[in-house]
């Protein structure tokens, strides 16, 4: 059953193109396109040029709070809500953390190929405090940085700095006050080399500390948090429109962005995402999603320069958008299969000469596998499609393969359109079958199959073992070890792996 709760239709007038939502001042800020349509008349050609505005509304009622009108030819590419270090007045020496509303823009001249200026606005979205203040909230201009070029992208970065793509480079930009005024500056020479730099990402998560009072307990604060920033490696990864994934890292002791490995596959990037600090997501523009992983421990310098493929998969749309987090409120897949702990059916006799008959009776139950889940990353497609890319740990990956390749074999698909050749990765010159992914629509359907396809497909699991990752099956605890006779085998039940897809199924 399809559950509409709270959906709410927000009629804006325009075309969105970017919406950022700023918590600390319960707003949305929307990137809109506006057309001159309506405003056509007399006046010439010019009346009817499409503009770019940002629009500020209440988070829950969707009222307009702030419009912000830009230059002409000026276009919204990106936007962010990012922790920036703000340094203190002399008086009160110290550094904090403030967050802001950051948009990169690029004006797109008629007369003009590419981009060749473009600017970085701030926002302050923080309200006064105060209950007027909540009710008149207003959105206030801080600074502008201008680009020589078109600003594609911006992601929060270490040490309370931010990640900009512009054109073929990527730059580190940091508030400065040295003036009493504040203003964004590059920081260092930047990361040059790229066709296009479309779209740039990090591990670094925006600080929550605020700039309440003065003092040296928030400069510690923010101090500690450097500290723990310089001890790890600062890295990011860059999408290039042309040239697949390239990974960068910051020294901080020579101000330089360095790449350090890149993926040599020629693959027109449309989104990036980073999963770990080594193992990344990408989508190209032919529909498939592709994951590299780095040679962090490798020998040989030429190795760990490049990135492995690890997985590809087709989606069957152009992805344009990752983002890290779930539709669905977080759930300890640890707890939640504790409640519901199953066993799992063995078939064979024990040996001869069994010390201990309790042993094999207790060795004779074991329970089922569990759902374990790593990174959660959000995706959106340009036909207007959501959903969800789950990282799951071996174990879980091998059962969920087991399952989609036995109800490829037992089902029969329509128009006889094997679903391996359907999901297989497919571009210009090159087709690969899919791998490294678990295809979560096909899975999901073992709920809807009547018992006796359903029994069908568990036979078939039973048949072909590899849901079985290195042992036998999933331990509770170490003690299940010791237990284990290797003339027992397992059998899954229709149970166990109904109860299995219902747990990934409420992941998202």
């Amino acid at each position: 059953d399809i559950q509409k709760l709270h959906v709410t239709t927000c009629r804006l007038g325009m075309a969105p193109r970017r919406i950022v939502h700023c918590p600390e001042g319960r707003l949305f800020a929307v990137g809109c396109v506006e057309s001159g349509i309506k405003h056509v008349g007399l006046g010439g050609p010019e009346t009817n040029s499409m503009s770019n505005c940002l629009r500020f509304m209440d988070d829950t009622t969707f009222e307009d709070i702030d419009r912000v009108d830009l230059e002409p030819y000026e276009t919204i590419l990106s936007m962010a809500y990012v922790s920036l270090t703000v340094p203190q007045s002399q008086d009160a020496p110290g550094e904090t953390q403030r967050r802001f509303l950051m948009v990169g823009t690029a004006y797109v001249l008629p007369d003009e190929d590419e981009p060749s200026r473009g600017k970085i606005l701030l926002y302050s979205c923080e309200p006064d405090g105060t209950s007027a203040g909540l009710k008149n909230r207003q959105v206030r201009p801080v600074t502008e940085l201008f680009t020589q070029g078109a600003v594609y992208s911006i992601c929060q970065f270490y040490q309370g700095t931010v990640l900009c793509s512009v054109n073929t480079k990527t730059m580190l930009v940091k508030l400065v006050d040295d003036t009493g005024v504040p203003r964004l500056q590059f920081l260092g020479t930047g990361h040059h080399g790229h066709i296009l730099s479309y779209s740039v990402r990090s591990m670094a998560e925006p600080s929550i500390t605020e700039a309440i009072g003065m003092g040296s307990q928030q400069s510690m604060s923010v101090d500690r948090a450097e500290t723990k920033d310089e001890e790890k490696e600062m890295l990011a990864i860059v999408g290039d429109l042309m040239r697949s994934i390239g990974l960068v890292q910051y020294y901080p002791e020579h101000m330089t962005l360095e790449e350090v490995a890149r993926d040599f596959n020629p693959n027109w990037t449309t989104a990036v995402e980073m999963l770990t600090e080594d193992v990344y997501l990408g989508a190209e523009n032919w529909g498939n999603f592709f994951c590299l992983r780095r040679n962090k421990a490798a020998t040989s310098e030429e190795v760990r320069f490049r990135l492995d493929s690890i997985g590809e998969f087709n989606l069957g749309e152009m992805c344009n958008k990752f983002m890290r987090g779930s539709l669905v409120m977080p759930v300890s897949a640890s707890n939640s299969s504790g409640s519901n702990r199953r066993t799992l059916r063995r078939t064979g006799t024990p040996q001869k000469g069994s010390k201990d008959s309790a042993k094999a009776a207790a060795a004779s139950r074991m329970q089922r596998p569990v759902v374990v889940t790593g990174s959660q990353t959000l995706f959106g497609t340009s036909d207007g499609t959501l959903g969800v890319v789950l990282g799951l740990d071996s174990r879980t990956a091998a059962f969920f393969a087991c399952l989609e390749k036995a109800m490829s074999k037992v089902i029969r698909p329509v128009g006889d359109f094997r679903h391996d050749l359907f999901r297989s990765c497919k571009t210009e010159r090159r087709t690969h079958p899919a791998h490294g992914f678990v295809d979560g629509d096909l899975v999901e359907t073992f709920v809807d199959l009547d018992r006796h396809l359903m029994e069908t497909v568990v036979k078939e699991m039973n048949r072909d073992g590899s849901w079985e990752v290195d042992d036998v099956a999933l331990r509770s605890d170490e003690n299940n070890k010791e237990t284990e006779d290797e003339n027992y085998s397992i059998e899954l039940t229709v149970d166990d792996v109904l109860s299995m897809v219902e747990e990934i199924t409420m992941l998202h």
